[in-house]
């Protein structure tokens, strides 16, 4: 009797649902899968109000970043970080980001969807590099969508609308409309309009520059809450069944997103939220995405075929004057009286247009039998990034027919290439050791042609050229090399696992612009060694699951610059760093109502060499010990959601508190300043009626004001800030 008590009481216990995720290339419980894995599930960007980069971001407590304003970001896991750049001539980033299927990583410039109609969001951290690849040296993001169904009709709407302290309103419209067509085919559709509000405001200023002592005012270019951004976006996909054992899913993403303003303030010279322009400050991003993939089963194993395509075009432009306060510009180039008559204003204007055009193509088998599971495969990728970087300085050079006002550019075609032949194989040693054995062999091309350099230069005497110089960039890397992993697994329990793996990832090499350091640059490597554990506890309420892991990373692909060597950024490998820390993500089913979250990761990334970037200093740029920029030591989420019934209509309220650590900005000494700790809280109020569900919210309801990035990419020290204590309040209906 006691013993029939006591499995009744588990029976009715409150359970977690599972977790389904695809992070070895098949579907999987996330508690039986031996990696490190965070997942945002559509549930839970919903009820965090997610939409787009910064926030699912904030949420992972092994990832940190940068991003001046939206679709200029670069990203870093557990504590992998050169500091990255924004400069496509130089070294790519550490970690991977997908949209389903492809990767869409690009050097400062990571794609950012908007997060609606998405299934989850896995982050699989540590070295990815057998499954998938490059730049999957630290870890792998993979934005999942919601796929269409045969099962039933499904349709639905959002509606959103926010306030800001001291800023401007914001508006969000959604919707999706999920179609079966008969038992073999469904077709799914989702659009999405999200005007986002400012709360930067471009200030009265002046700057007077130090040869000709011209002052410039900034009239024209100031602006109440002047960063916004509207996004505007669909995706189609249609799945068809072909036979009982065919499948094909088809799918296209259109995304534009027209960008005004900065998202940066000068605090300790004009203010919070306060900066100043004197040039426009814009941007658009606009991309297009299709994709094919085909499943079958081939009865000894399943085939899958993934296809896509990227054609983006991101353009932009930035003030740049501050560059003419001391650099070159005045004395050779608007004030060099002897050649070009009288001075004129330095200010500068900076743009950038770039055209990418990436297609994918990956081609495997998967089987499993009682012992054995083993996946295969053979990956392609191009990549063909057209840049074109101008700094222009409006009263220089009139008339002239192609170049105007143009003084200096980047003018480049960059293409990047590899092949990749893959495999892991779980072996069952019994019904409780498994052990993972997995390679990948990989060979890459990069090749940067182009020209990049002043117009201005000597053709029988000083002068403006009347046309863009001819090509001097023409530089090619290629390589091959291969990464492993093993791994052993043991089943404590039906509910306990432990691991232990070791797996390396990589970056690929690529090349340099001009000569110094070599042409060429090798791809740097990472070893990693990890303890984990997947537990469920309490009868499944109880989910608990964590990571030790230490890294060493070699070769380390660092941009830097040395006007002894060269005006441009150039890359080299230089010394190593390690990185270690330890990372839990648990969650709690206190009662049927009650639900808590907690993700921590603590982590400690140094350099274990001086690093000099030239080679008579005395003193290194960066030491042996100090910590890596942009990798706070400790960063965690919490989250408590309880569901009840008002009335008779289910509600629920939840809070949501993120802290980051303090952490540095940059790896060199000369620029390296210690970013503050900061923590946001967030509140909603749900509640469900017959069809409906309505929300309220608040956001960063302390109203902090976090330093993100400090920087100088427009050659003055600026700050990127988080947005202001924000309110809102959303709409909803669906239809079945």
């Amino acid at each position: 009797m006691l013993a029939l008590s006591q499995a009744t009481v588990a029976q009715n216990s409150p359970q977690l649902e599972e977790v389904v995720v695809t992070a070895q290339k098949r579907s999987a419980n996330l508690q039986d899968v031996p990696i490190s894995i965070s997942v945002l599930s559509q549930d839970s960007l919903d009820n965090l109000n997610i939409s787009d980069f910064g926030d699912y971001v904030q949420q992972i407590p092994s990832l940190s970043f940068t991003q001046r304003r939206p679709g200029e970001a670069s990203l870093f896991m557990r504590g992998i970080s050169e500091g990255g750049n924004g400069n496509q001539s130089l070294q790519g980033p550490s970690v991977a980001i997908y949209l389903d299927e492809q990767p869409v990583t690009a050097i400062g410039f990571n794609l950012d969807p908007h997060i609606y109609d998405v299934e989850r969001i896995e982050v699989l951290k540590g070295p990815q590099g057998t499954l998938f690849g490059a730049a999957s040296q630290a870890g792998t993001l993979r934005i999942i969508t919601n796929k269409p169904s045969t099962d039933a009709f499904d349709a639905g709407f959002d509606l959103t609308a926010e306030t800001i302290s001291d800023g401007g309103d914001s508006y969000m419209a959604e919707g999706f409309v999920n179609v079966p067509m008969g038992d073999r085919a469904a077709l799914r559709l989702t659009a999405w309009w999200d005007d986002d509000g400012g709360y930067i405001d471009a200030v009265e200023d002046t700057i007077t520059y130090p040869l000709s002592g011209i002052t410039r005012t900034n009239e024209a270019y100031r602006e109440d809450d002047f960063n916004t951004a509207e996004k505007t976006g669909l995706r189609a996909a249609l799945r068809v069944d072909l036979n009982d054992s065919w499948t094909a899913n088809v799918a296209a993403t259109y995304q534009e997103n027209d960008i005004e303003g900065i998202w940066d303030h000068d605090p300790d010279e004009l203010g919070d939220f306060k900066v100043s322009r004197f040039f426009e400050d814009n941007a658009k991003d606009e991309w297009t995405q299709f994709a094919l993939t085909l499943e079958g089963d081939l009865g000894f194993a399943d085939l899958t075929y993934a296809g896509s395509y990227l054609d983006r075009d991101y353009e932009t432009y930035s003030d740049y004057s501050a560059y003419s306060i001391d650099g070159f510009v005045e004395p050779y180039y608007t004030c060099y009286v002897s050649y070009f008559g009288p001075c004129v204003d330095p200010s500068i204007q900076y743009s950038n247009l770039s055209e990418i055009t990436s297609q994918t193509h990956e081609l495997r088998l998967a089987s499993s039998t009682d012992r054995i599971d083993w996946i295969v495969g053979a990956f392609y990728i191009e990549t063909e990034t057209d840049f074109d970087s101008r700094w222009s300085i409006p009263p220089i050079n009139p008339g002239a027919a192609v170049i105007d006002d143009l003084y200096f550019q980047t003018d480049q075609v960059r293409e990047d290439s590899e092949i990749a032949i893959f495999g892991e194989l779980n072996y069952r040693f019994t019904d409780k050791l498994t052990g993972t054995v997995g390679y990948r062999w990989f060979d890459g091309e990069t090749t940067l042609d182009g020209f990049v350099g002043t117009v201005f230069f000597p053709e029988g005497g000083f002068a403006f050229s009347p046309e863009r110089p001819p090509d001097n960039v023409d530089s090619k890397y290629s390589g091959d090399d291969g990464t492993l992993k093993l791994s052993l697994s043991y089943d404590v329990s039906d509910d306990t696992m432990v691991y232990a793996t070791f797996a390396e990832g990589y970056r690929p090499g690529g090349v340099n612009r001009a000569p110094g350091v070599g042409e060429t640059y090798d791809p740097d490597f990472l070893d990693s060694y990890e303890l984990g554990w997947k537990s469920t506890l309490m009868d499944g309420a109880w989910r608990f699951n964590g990571a030790l892991y230490f890294m060493e990373w070699d070769d380390v692909q660092i941009g830097f610059f040395n006007p002894d060597i060269s005006l441009l950024g150039l890359v080299d490998n230089v010394g190593s760093a390690e990185s270690y820390g330890v990372e839990i993500d648990t969650t709690y089913l206190v009662t049927d109502n009650l639900e808590l979250t907690l993700a921590y990761a603590y982590n400690k990334a140094e350099l274990t060499d001086d690093y000099f970037a030239r080679s008579d200093n005395t003193e290194p740029d960066a030491v042996d010990g100090q910590d890596l920029p942009f990798t706070p030591d400790n960063k965690f989420t919490v989250t408590g959601r309880y569901n009840f019934d008002l009335g008779a209509m289910p509600s629920a309220v939840q809070l949501n508190y993120t802290y980051t650590d303090s952490m540095y900005n940059d790896i060199f000494i000369a620029n390296r300043e210690e970013m503050d700790s900061y923590g946001l809280l967030s509140a909603s109020f749900t509640i469900e009626g017959d069809g409906w569900h309505a929300s309220l919210f608040g956001d960063n309801l302390t109203d902090e004001v976090a330093e993100l990035y400090i920087n100088s990419v427009d050659i003055r020290r600026l700050t990127t800030v988080n947005q202001p204590r924000t309110f809102g309040v959303s709409f909803g209906m669906r239809f079945d």
